[in-house]
Protein backbone atom coordinates (compact mmCIF):
# COMPACT_ATOMS: atom_id res chain seq x y z
CA UNK A 1 0.00 0.00 0.00
CA UNK A 2 1.78 3.74 -1.00
CA UNK A 3 1.25 6.82 1.40
CA UNK A 4 0.93 9.94 -0.04
CA UNK A 5 4.39 12.53 0.94
CA UNK A 6 1.78 14.27 3.47
CA UNK A 7 1.25 11.38 5.29
CA UNK A 8 4.84 10.47 5.09
CA UNK A 9 6.06 13.97 6.67
CA UNK A 10 3.01 13.44 9.60
CA UNK A 11 4.60 10.57 10.68
CA UNK A 12 8.73 12.01 10.00
CA UNK A 13 7.20 14.73 12.11
CA UNK A 14 6.19 12.79 15.44
CA UNK A 15 9.22 10.83 14.89
CA UNK A 16 11.53 14.12 15.42
CA UNK A 17 9.23 15.19 18.26
CA UNK A 18 10.24 11.92 20.09
CA UNK A 19 7.99 9.61 18.95
CA UNK A 20 9.18 6.18 18.82
CA UNK A 21 8.08 4.06 15.60
CA UNK A 22 5.58 1.34 17.60
CA UNK A 23 3.89 4.02 19.09
CA UNK A 24 3.16 6.12 15.69
CA UNK A 25 2.25 2.97 13.96
CA UNK A 26 -0.14 2.30 16.93
CA UNK A 27 -1.78 5.63 16.75
CA UNK A 28 -1.81 6.04 12.73
CA UNK A 29 -2.41 2.32 12.38
CA UNK A 30 0.64 2.40 9.52
CA UNK A 31 3.08 -1.23 9.98
CA UNK A 32 6.09 -0.54 11.97
CA UNK A 33 8.22 -1.98 9.37
CA UNK A 34 6.89 0.85 7.01
CA UNK A 35 7.81 3.44 9.29
CA UNK A 36 11.26 1.87 10.10
CA UNK A 37 12.14 1.57 6.64
CA UNK A 38 10.69 5.34 6.32
CA UNK A 39 12.61 6.65 9.42
CA UNK A 40 16.54 4.77 7.45
CA UNK A 41 15.18 6.45 4.40
CA UNK A 42 15.15 10.05 6.13
CA UNK A 43 18.81 9.28 7.53
CA UNK A 44 20.15 8.41 4.36
CA UNK A 45 18.48 11.82 3.19
CA UNK A 46 20.07 13.88 6.08
CA UNK A 47 23.41 11.99 5.49
CA UNK A 48 24.73 12.97 8.89
CA UNK A 49 23.59 16.64 8.57
CA UNK A 50 21.43 18.38 11.27
CA UNK A 51 17.85 18.94 11.52
CA UNK A 52 18.49 22.47 10.60
CA UNK A 53 19.64 21.47 7.24
CA UNK A 54 16.11 20.17 6.41
CA UNK A 55 14.15 22.20 4.11
CA UNK A 56 12.43 25.07 5.93
CA UNK A 57 8.96 24.25 5.41
CA UNK A 58 10.08 20.55 6.85
CA UNK A 59 10.98 22.95 10.04
CA UNK A 60 8.62 25.18 10.42
CA UNK A 61 5.85 22.34 10.42
CA UNK A 62 7.86 20.50 12.97
CA UNK A 63 7.80 23.66 15.57
CA UNK A 64 4.17 23.97 14.50
CA UNK A 65 3.19 20.43 15.97
CA UNK A 66 5.67 20.69 18.52
CA UNK A 67 3.70 24.18 19.80
CA UNK A 68 0.70 22.38 19.23
CA UNK A 69 1.91 19.06 21.85
CA UNK A 70 3.18 21.73 24.05
CA UNK A 71 -0.30 23.54 24.73
CA UNK A 72 -2.38 19.87 24.98
CA UNK A 73 0.28 18.95 27.52
CA UNK A 74 -0.34 22.09 29.37
CA UNK A 75 -4.12 21.57 29.29
CA UNK A 76 -4.01 18.48 30.51
CA UNK A 77 -2.06 19.15 33.25
CA UNK A 78 -4.53 22.31 34.05
CA UNK A 79 -7.42 19.42 33.81
CA UNK A 80 -5.40 16.88 36.33
CA UNK A 81 -4.60 19.60 38.77
CA UNK A 82 -8.02 20.75 38.94
CA UNK A 83 -9.57 17.23 39.41
CA UNK A 84 -6.86 16.47 42.25
CA UNK A 85 -7.75 20.39 43.58
CA UNK A 86 -11.07 19.81 43.85
CA UNK A 87 -10.84 16.46 45.90
CA UNK A 88 -13.43 14.61 43.52
CA UNK A 89 -11.53 11.18 43.50
CA UNK A 90 -11.65 11.04 47.26
CA UNK A 91 -15.16 10.90 46.84
CA UNK A 92 -14.83 7.68 45.06
CA UNK A 93 -14.13 4.46 47.06
CA UNK A 94 -10.35 2.98 47.60
CA UNK A 95 -11.20 -0.45 45.74
CA UNK A 96 -13.42 1.04 42.32
CA UNK A 97 -10.54 4.03 41.74
CA UNK A 98 -8.07 0.92 41.74
CA UNK A 99 -10.46 -1.40 39.37
CA UNK A 100 -10.87 1.88 37.73
CA UNK A 101 -7.02 2.01 36.91
CA UNK A 102 -6.52 -2.06 36.50
CA UNK A 103 -7.74 -1.78 32.56
CA UNK A 104 -5.30 0.69 31.60
CA UNK A 105 -2.71 -0.88 33.40
CA UNK A 106 -1.18 -2.39 29.96
CA UNK A 107 -1.29 0.62 28.70
CA UNK A 108 -0.41 3.18 30.56
CA UNK A 109 2.51 3.19 33.80
CA UNK A 110 1.72 2.15 37.26
CA UNK A 111 3.33 4.90 38.38
CA UNK A 112 1.28 7.55 35.95
CA UNK A 113 -2.42 5.88 37.22
CA UNK A 114 -1.32 5.71 40.39
CA UNK A 115 -0.99 9.37 40.54
CA UNK A 116 -3.76 10.15 38.32
CA UNK A 117 -6.07 8.03 40.89
CA UNK A 118 -4.40 8.80 43.63
CA UNK A 119 -3.72 5.09 44.80
CA UNK A 120 -0.55 3.73 45.32
CA UNK A 121 1.48 1.71 42.49
CA UNK A 122 1.95 -1.52 45.38
CA UNK A 123 -1.90 -1.39 45.49
CA UNK A 124 -2.49 -1.72 41.93
CA UNK A 125 0.18 -4.25 41.34
CA UNK A 126 -1.68 -6.37 43.92
CA UNK A 127 -5.14 -6.11 42.88
CA UNK A 128 -3.50 -7.09 39.35
CA UNK A 129 -2.08 -10.31 41.06
CA UNK A 130 -5.21 -11.43 42.88
CA UNK A 131 -7.58 -11.09 39.46
CA UNK A 132 -4.86 -12.92 37.87
CA UNK A 133 -5.11 -15.80 40.77
CA UNK A 134 -9.16 -15.16 40.85
CA UNK A 135 -8.96 -16.06 37.22
CA UNK A 136 -6.48 -19.29 37.52
CA UNK A 137 -9.19 -20.46 39.99
CA UNK A 138 -12.34 -20.00 38.12
CA UNK A 139 -10.25 -21.83 34.88
CA UNK A 140 -9.41 -25.16 37.08
CA UNK A 141 -12.89 -24.92 38.86
CA UNK A 142 -14.34 -24.41 35.39
CA UNK A 143 -12.17 -27.97 34.30
CA UNK A 144 -12.92 -29.84 37.42
CA UNK A 145 -16.43 -28.73 37.16
CA UNK A 146 -16.36 -30.56 33.43
CA UNK A 147 -14.36 -33.81 34.87
CA UNK A 148 -17.30 -34.31 37.65
CA UNK A 149 -19.88 -33.77 35.24
CA UNK A 150 -17.48 -36.67 32.45
CA UNK A 151 -17.30 -39.11 35.69
CA UNK A 152 -20.86 -38.71 36.50
CA UNK A 153 -22.40 -39.63 32.98
CA UNK A 154 -20.01 -42.39 32.39
CA UNK A 155 -21.12 -43.87 36.04
CA UNK A 156 -24.48 -43.39 34.24
CA UNK A 157 -25.19 -41.34 37.70
CA UNK A 158 -24.21 -43.87 39.91
CA UNK A 159 -21.16 -42.28 41.88
CA UNK A 160 -21.54 -39.99 44.68
CA UNK A 161 -19.43 -36.92 45.85
CA UNK A 162 -16.60 -39.41 47.46
CA UNK A 163 -16.41 -41.72 44.81
CA UNK A 164 -16.04 -39.09 42.39
CA UNK A 165 -13.18 -37.56 44.33
CA UNK A 166 -11.48 -40.87 44.15
CA UNK A 167 -11.58 -40.85 40.51
CA UNK A 168 -10.40 -37.47 40.10
CA UNK A 169 -7.42 -38.62 42.36
CA UNK A 170 -6.37 -41.33 40.31
CA UNK A 171 -6.43 -38.97 37.37
CA UNK A 172 -4.64 -36.77 38.66
CA UNK A 173 -6.52 -34.05 40.30
CA UNK A 174 -6.64 -33.76 44.04
CA UNK A 175 -9.78 -31.70 45.83
CA UNK A 176 -11.85 -32.10 48.15
CA UNK A 177 -15.04 -33.71 48.76
CA UNK A 178 -17.23 -30.84 49.99
CA UNK A 179 -15.84 -29.10 46.71
CA UNK A 180 -17.16 -31.55 44.55
CA UNK A 181 -20.59 -31.80 46.43
CA UNK A 182 -20.54 -27.56 45.92
CA UNK A 183 -20.04 -28.36 41.82
CA UNK A 184 -22.30 -31.13 41.66
CA UNK A 185 -25.25 -29.08 43.32
CA UNK A 186 -24.82 -26.10 41.36
CA UNK A 187 -24.84 -28.67 38.07
CA UNK A 188 -27.89 -30.41 39.34
CA UNK A 189 -26.12 -33.71 39.79
CA UNK A 190 -27.06 -36.36 42.48
CA UNK A 191 -26.28 -40.12 42.87
CA UNK A 192 -29.05 -42.85 41.97
CA UNK A 193 -27.35 -44.72 44.68
CA UNK A 194 -28.37 -44.43 48.19
CA UNK A 195 -25.10 -44.34 50.16
CA UNK A 196 -21.79 -43.08 48.81
CA UNK A 197 -19.51 -45.63 50.86
CA UNK A 198 -15.25 -45.42 50.62
CA UNK A 199 -12.49 -46.33 52.16
CA UNK A 200 -9.74 -43.59 53.38
CA UNK A 201 -6.70 -43.84 52.37
CA UNK A 202 -3.69 -44.27 54.96
CA UNK A 203 -1.96 -41.16 54.34
CA UNK A 204 -3.72 -37.84 55.02
CA UNK A 205 -4.42 -35.49 52.01
CA UNK A 206 -3.72 -32.16 51.97
CA UNK A 207 -6.46 -29.61 51.83
CA UNK A 208 -7.06 -27.10 48.66
CA UNK A 209 -6.97 -28.34 44.74
CA UNK A 210 -4.15 -30.09 42.95
CA UNK A 211 -5.13 -29.10 39.52
CA UNK A 212 -2.85 -29.37 35.72
CA UNK A 213 -4.77 -28.58 33.38
CA UNK A 214 -4.32 -29.93 29.77
CA UNK A 215 -2.62 -27.07 27.37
Amino acid sequence: MGYSKGIQQEVFIKYVCGYTPKEIAEESGIHFVTIYRWINDWKKDLNGHPLTDLPIQDIGAILTYTEKLKQRLEEAERSLSIIHTSGILQTIPLRQRISMALPLLDSYPARFLAQTFEVSPSSIYYHKRQEQRKAERQKQDEYISSKIQEIFSESDGRLGAERIRIQLRNQGIVTSKKKIIKFMNQMGLASNCRSDTYYPSESQEAEGDNVQIPQ
